[in-house]
């Protein structure tokens, strides 16, 4: 194991964009909020007029070079004079204001004797008036500079339409752009640095323990009617057309580690179990008996969830008072009486509840699920125990002190590695043997298509097997 590695995982960054898509969307309506305020509240429009003048030689003709020159230097005279204080004062008196509220800009066009002459102020109506009031009091002004100076209009003011200044409209988009950007690069920065397990390699790098296998990714919505109403069907890999073989091929591999960890030291009472809740226990416990059982192993599948029994969904069963485990565990179903439930015509025996029981802990404290435990061993060939996860209930660890060995599911993406390893420590400080883990819900690839057939229905068989033979 190599400690503080960090993996990309295209498939795992994919899924927390889609998950948090609305993180994006979110923060794009707060960047659309934000530019609405600053453009409403900071942002102020100007309007430009814009007017033309010519500068020439009074009583000459511009025809000469010598002429040309002169009301080239005149020109750039009056562009000085046109945005000096007593122009501005001239034209505020003219229209009866106290002040002249706007900005002058007089240029020179380059290599003329042309002046353009704008106004700016915060109306479009106050840019023209302002304007007009200086074309009309120039002619006192200039002949205090020139006398011998013209001053022609070429081009009159109109009223501007539109704002001159630019707002926040040209830059929108470019914010807008770099708000999603930078959103998107968090999500995808937290993907990569959260510290979970997110492959087969990840796995090895970080965590303790031995690797059983791994668990294919596998659709649980089967039609498009299914995704839409969250339909979820139950991924067993006996009876079911839609199990793709890869996904069954991945619990034969693991099996046939079970059974050579049997024919090595004689272990046949396994507990499966998880840290976190929605890891996929209950279906990998059940899929692996299924497997055992297709090999022509007897075996018996326990849930021993009180709390929170999953296997009778799995299977498809419904109560039945003889074939409720908490019911004989709690003395109201002689031995006699009770029976195991078989899984159609195979060799899989259910030791099931179809309903939570608050009291499961006494079947710890009683001792009748260890004592149904040792007689189960003597009976069958496998014993597979679906148990609560272990950061739920706290009598997990006497049923894996019971069992020869211990399976920990991990699913990829869920619990820190840091917790991983120390629920595997919990494992073997409470006494229990760690057979190894089993990661589920990888993702080797990414895929484009699947492809789906019709399933299979029918129920579990009505045939029953007593517990005492």
């Amino acid at each position: 194991m190599r400690k503080g590695k960090i993996s990309i995982e295209y498939y795992s960054v994919l899924r927390d964009l889609l998950r948090n898509i609305w993180v994006v969307l979110l923060c794009l309506l707060i960047g659309v909020m934000g530019i609405y305020i600053a453009e409403y509240s900071i942002y102020k429009p100007e309007y430009t007029s814009t007017a033309t003048v010519v500068v020439n030689v009074k009583g000459s003709s511009s025809s000469t070079m010598s002429t040309y020159s002169v009301s080239s230097e005149m020109a750039e005279v009056f562009s000085n004079v046109f945005s000096e204080p007593t122009m501005e004062k001239e034209a505020a008196e003219y229209l009866g204001l106290e002040k002249f509220d706007g900005k002058i800009t007089a240029t020179v066009l380059p290599d003329t004797n042309f002046i353009n002459i704008s106004v700016v102020s915060d109306s479009p109506q106050r840019s023209y008036e302002l304007l007009n009031a200086i074309l009309q009091v120039y002619p006192n002004i200039s002949e205090e500079v020139f006398e011998n100076s013209v001053i022609t209009i070429l081009k009159y003011p109109s009223m501007s339409s539109v704002p001159s200044s630019v707002g926040l409209q040209h830059s929108k988009t470019k914010t807008l752009f770099l708000i999603g950007l930078i959103s998107t690069g968090a999500i995808i920065v937290f993907s990569v640095f959260r510290d979970t397990v997110k492959s087969e390699k990840d796995f090895k790098n970080r965590v303790s323990g031995k690797l059983l296998g791994c668990i294919p990714h596998e659709n649980k919505h089967r039609t498009i009617k299914d995704l839409i109403s969250k339909k979820k069907k139950g991924l067993l890999i006996e009876g079911n057309a839609f199990i793709s073989t890869r996904y069954i091929e991945s619990f034969n591999r693991i099996v046939a580690k079970i059974e050579h960890q049997k024919m090595r030291d004689g272990s046949k009472v396994f507990v499966v179990t998880s840290f976190a809740e929605n890891e996929g226990k209950s279906t990998i416990a059940s899929n692996l008996a299924l497997s055992l059982a297709r090999k022509g192993k007897k075996v018996v599948l326990m849930d021993m969830d009180g709390k929170k029994p999953a296997i009778y969904k799995l299977f498809g069963c419904t109560y039945e008072e003889n074939s409720e485990l908490g019911l004989f565990f709690n003395g109201e179903s002689s031995k006699n009486n009770y029976r195991l439930r078989r899984y159609k015509k195979t060799n899989l025996y259910l030791a099931i509840n179809t309903r939570p029981y608050a009291d499961s802990y006494k079947w710890i404290e009683s001792g009748a699920a260890k004592d149904t435990i040792k007689v189960l061993r003597k009976m069958v060939d496998y014993v597979v125990i679906d148990t609560a996860p272990i950061s739920v209930d706290s009598s997990v660890n006497e049923i894996i002190k019971a069992a020869d060995k211990t399976i920990l599911v991990v699913k990829t993406d869920v619990v820190e590695t840091t917790t991983i390893n120390d629920a595997i420590l919990t494992v073997t400080d409470v006494g229990g043997n760690l057979a190894g883990c089993i990661l589920n819900d990888t993702h080797p690839d990414l895929p484009v298509a699947s492809f789906t057939g019709a399933g299979d229905d029918s129920k579990y068989s009505r045939s029953k097997w007593r517990l005492n033979g």
